[in-house]
């Protein structure tokens, strides 16, 4: 009867350290998990994820190397493109934005091929904020990011020169 109960329990014993291991090994398991988890929902990796081609050229260009604080970059020379009146896509009724246009150029010499294709410009730009409602077109966050469009879009029509930055001296929604 000793015996049998020293049977007993060395086989409970043996239970215990197997229900001991396999709980280390999940705890385990459940800690990388966890961990792999974090990593992907806190933008693991620093990968393009669902960035649009814009945002990634965005990205590109503000991993660029900085000025030191306190200097001023001069301004390159600037092209008056003209007034843009473009009626926003608005199921209610009739609005309309008003813009004058500055371009800022990379060089100089890009301003005679601005000048060449300003029709073309003015079209992409038009056909551009036309597709906006008036929500899209107002705000600083909005307007910044129409900034950007903007550039982006005037400069599918340049072939030598390129537009580095478009500035509205005038933004009015009617």
């Amino acid at each position: 009867m000793v015996e049998e109960e020293e049977e007993v329990e060395e086989e409970g014993g043996e239970a215990g350290g197997g229900n001991k291991l396999l709980l280390i090994i999940s705890l385990v398991n459940i800690l990388g998990l966890l961990a792999i988890g974090g990593y992907v929902a806190l933008g693991g990796g620093g990968g393009s994820g669902n960035m649009t081609p814009e945002e990634m050229a965005d990205r590109a260009a503000s991993n660029s190397p900085k000025r030191p604080s306190g200097v001023q970059e001069e301004p390159g020379p600037m092209y008056e493109l003209g007034t843009l009146v473009v009626n926003l896509r608005e199921p209610g009724g009739d609005r309309y934005l008003k813009a004058k246009i500055q371009l800022e150029l990379d060089a100089a010499d890009t301003q005679t091929e601005v000048e060449q294709r300003a029709s073309q410009i003015r079209f992409q730009l038009n056909a551009l904020l036309s597709g906006h409602r008036v929500a899209d077109v107002q705000g600083p966050e909005n307007m910044e990011a129409l900034r950007k469009k903007m550039r982006r879009r005037a400069n599918t029509v340049m072939t030598k020169g390129k537009i580095i930055a478009v500035w509205p001296d005038e933004w009015i929604v009617q």
